[in-house]
C-alpha cells in the first residue's frame, strides 16, 4: 500500500527546510511538555492562590485535595501546554498554524462536524452498555448549569491540546519524515503512553487508548483538519463525563446532566472506574472506526495499492 501525506503533511516536510525536527528533538519536546505543564501551573498556584490561602486561612489541603479542585487544576494544565505547543511550533521551528492543521476556510463548519461525530461516537458506545446492562441512568437533578458552560469551555481546549500536540505536532513531523504509517502509530504510542497513570487504568484501558489514539490519527489524517479532529475529541470527552457522569480517563466530573450507575460486576464491559473507555465495547467500536476511517482514506485517495 501507498500512503500519501495529507497536506499538513505536505505542509510540515516543505517547512523543513528552515529548521527540520529532529524526531528525538519532538519526542523530548513532547515529554518536557508534560512535564513542564504541570510545574509552570505549581508556580502559578504558588503566586496567586498562597496569597489566598493566608487572607482566608484556608489550609493548603482543604482548598486543594477536594475533587472538585483535583478537576479544575487537571484542566487548568492544558492551556498552559496548548500555548508552549504553538509558541514552539512558531518560534522554534519556524513552522506555520497550517503544518498542525489549522485552515481558516469553513473552520466552524469543521468545528461543528467534529464535535457532532465525537458526540454521537460516545453515545452508541453508551447505548451498548446500556443494552448489556453495564450500566443504569438516571437525571442529576441537581446539576450546575454554569459550571457545566466553565467545563465544557475546559474540554474545548484539553481535547485541542491533546489533538495538537499528538496528531498536528508529533505525528505530522513524524509522517513527513518516516512515513504516514510510522507517524500515526507513534503519535498513538505515545497518547497510551501519557494515559497510563490515570485512576483505574488497566492493561485494556491502555490498549483501548492507542486504538483512539489510531482513531483520531486516521481521522486527522482524512480531514486534514485540527478543528475537526480537535472538537471530535473535545465533545467526545464533555459528552462522557459532564453529560452522562462517567469516568474520563479515569477523571470524574465536578457536575452532569445524568447520573450513571457503572455496575462493577460488568467492568470488562464498562471499564470500571477507568470509564467506558477501558471496556471491550470500545475497543471493539474503535477496531471498526479505524477500518471505516482507513475505507475513507482509500476513497479519497490517500491510501492506493501498489
Amino acid at each position: 500500500m501507498n500512503y500519501e501525506l495529507n497536506e499538513s503533511m505536505k505542509q510540515t516536510q516543505k517547512e523543513s527546510y528552515r529548521k527540520k525536527p529532529s524526531l528525538w528533538g519532538a519526542t523530548f519536546i513532547c515529554i518536557g511538555l508534560f512535564i513542564g505543564g504541570p510545574i509552570v501551573l505549581g508556580l502559578l498556584v504558588a503566586v496567586f492562590v498562597v496569597p489566598f490561602i493566608i487572607f482566608t486561612h484556608k489550609s493548603f489541603s482543604e482548598l486543594f485535595f477536594s475533587n472538585t479542585m483535583m478537576f479544575v487544576a487537571s484542566m487548568l494544565v492544558f492551556p498552559i501546554l496548548l500555548f508552549f505547543i504553538l509558541l514552539i511550533n512558531k518560534k522554534h521551528y519556524h513552522k506555520t498554524y497550517e503544518s498542525l492543521g489549522f485552515y481558516k476556510t469553513e473552520w466552524k463548519k469543521k468545528y461543528v462536524i467534529g464535535a457532532g461525530l465525537g458526540i454521537a461516537a460516545i453515545v452508541i458506545v453508551y447505548l451498548c452498555n446500556l443494552i448489556f446492562q453495564a450500566v443504569s441512568i438516571n437525571i442529576n437533578h441537581g446539576f450546575n448549569f454554569g459550571i457545566l458552560i466553565a467545563v465544557l469551555i475546559g474540554y474545548m481546549i484539553q481535547g485541542m491540546t491533546e489533538e495538537v500536540l499528538f496528531r498536528g505536532f508529533i505525528m505530522n513531523i513524524f509522517s513527513s519524515q518516516k512515513g504516514v504509517v510510522f507517524g500515526i502509530i507513534m503519535s498513538s504510542i505515545f497518547f497510551a503512553i501519557m494515559h497510563i497513570g490515570n485512576p483505574g487504568s488497566q492493561f485494556l484501558a491502555i490498549i483501548n487508548t492507542f486504538i483512539f489514539g489510531l482513531v483520531f490519527g486516521l481521522l486527522f489524517y482524512w480531514s486534514n483538519n485540527i478543528w475537526l479532529t480537535g472538537a471530535a475529541h473535545s465533545f467526545w470527552n464533555f459528552t462522557m463525563g459532564s453529560v452522562l457522569d462517567i469516568p474520563v480517563s479515569g477523571q470524574r466530573d465536578v457536575t452532569s446532566i445524568f447520573k450513571t450507575n457503572v455496575f462493577n460486576s460488568k467492568s470488562f464491559i464498562n471499564g470500571g472506574t477507568f470509564g467506558l473507555e477501558g471496556g471491550i465495547i470500545v475497543t471493539i467500536f474503535g477496531i471498526i472506526l479505524c477500518i471505516v476511517l482507513w475505507k475513507l482514506c482509500q476513497k479519497k485517495g490517500l491510501i492506493t495499492k501498489n
